[in-house]
């Protein structure tokens, strides 16, 4: 009986210390916004198409997400990407002139203006360190069109 009694109590003491280590937190549920104000637009015409990265590859491939806003007739344009998840981000964005839904290029140059977050000035195409951020609450960056 007493074997018996020993081997109740181990049990009971390993199962609620099973329960201690594998009761889990909530996730972080947060969510934050992004606010990306685009300067330098010289050609008051198209629409710019606006990308988040997350990586090397969704920058200099497909977006992870993706927005597309008219040019305004004037100033800088603004647009804002919700419900983000905290993380590391990098924006892109080209402005489509002729409404084929792709960047144009002559040769291996951009004929159409383009952009990045972190970059202002390009010797050769961006990383993504070089132009990421991280994303841990409500944030605003600000990038400028580029135009070779």
């Amino acid at each position: 009986m007493k074997a018996i009694l020993s081997t109740f109590v181990l049990f009971v003491a390993l199962l609620s210390h099973s329960f201690a280590f594998t009761t889990t937190l909530p996730a972080d549920s947060a969510t934050h916004k992004l606010t990306v104000t685009i300067s330098g637009l010289t050609q008051r015409t198209g629409k710019l198409y606006v990308g988040l990265a997350t990586d090397d590859k969704s920058l200099m491939g497909k977006s992870a997400i993706t927005q597309t806003i008219d040019v305004p007739a004037t100033g800088d344009a603004t647009l804002t990407f919700a419900d983000l998840k905290p993380g590391k981000y990098a924006v892109r964005l080209y402005q489509d002139l002729n409404d084929n839904k792709q960047m144009d290029f002559s040769g291996q140059m951009p004929t159409e203006p383009f952009g990045f977050s972190n970059v202002t000035m390009l010797m050769g195409p961006p990383s993504f360190d070089q132009c990421a951020f991280v994303l841990d609450g409500d944030k605003a960056v600000s990038v400028s069109v580029i135009e070779m």
